[in-house]
């Protein structure tokens, strides 16, 4: 994104939520090391700078961020979900926070659930499909319910999570199977940058999880049982 379409897409935004039809406006990226993003108002003009390292990420992305710092600027009450968005964006793009910034993993992680024990489905599946290559990560069942993000692996944090909304008696085995597999797949396929993008699914990922036994039918499970859990 160019400094010229953030200046055009913070001005529309800044007109819904105030109401105000001219602005004063200056957006622009800005280098930083960290990830941080400023936002204040000096004598009628608003001053809004995104950090450099975020240049790239989806419009979606740029838009909650911007609609997040100005609500906070007029001290309007930002809604929980904007956060979770950004947050989400952040956690499956690691590689965009300083090495200094990236926090340990909860201690409150445990593989260890009321229906299924990951450590030992972990080891099951790096045996059957990955001839024990893979390093076992730290392990653990989500912190909270989360049906939007069922599963997720950290390189940098070596954190492996799963969504415990698939703790539950009422999902079979190998619903349960798969999404640790997806996610050691992308232990076995790391990240790649391609012409400057970062290409998370290579078309050897996506045929090694399509040979995943009924992959087809457990597609269908997730889709029509998800939002029963």
């Amino acid at each position: 994104m160019t400094d010229d379409e953030l200046q055009k897409i913070s001005r529309e935004i800044i007109s819904d939520l105030t109401g105000k039809k001219k602005i004063k406006l200056e957006a622009s990226f800005y280098t930083t090391r960290s990830l941080n993003h400023k936002i204040r108002l000096d004598r009628g003009k608003i001053y809004l700078q995104i950090a450099e390292a975020l240049r790239t990420a989806p419009e979606k992305i740029i838009r909650t961020l911007i609609i997040i710092l100005v609500l906070k600027l007029y001290k309007f009450k930002v809604d929980r979900q904007l956060y979770r968005i950004y947050r989400n964006f952040l956690e499956e793009n690691p590689h965009l926070i300083p090495a200094n910034k990236i926090r340990k993993p909860s201690t409150k992680y445990t593989p260890y659930g009321r229906f299924f024990d990951l450590e030992a489905m972990f080891d099951q599946l790096n045996h059957q499909y990955f001839d024990d290559r893979l390093t076992k990560p730290k392990l653990g069942w989500s912190l909270r319910k989360s049906y939007r993000r069922l599963g997720f692996f950290s390189a940098e944090k070596n954190l492996l999570v799963i969504s415990r909304v698939f703790d539950s008696p009422n999902v079979p085995t190998q619903v349960v199977q798969y999404l640790l597999y997806h996610e050691m797949l992308h232990m076995a396929h790391p990240v790649v940058n391609v012409n400057g993008r970062r290409r998370i699914h290579s078309s050897e990922f996506r045929q090694q999880e399509k040979n995943f036994p009924d992959y087809d039918q457990i597609q269908k499970w997730i889709k029509k049982n998800l939002r029963k859990l």
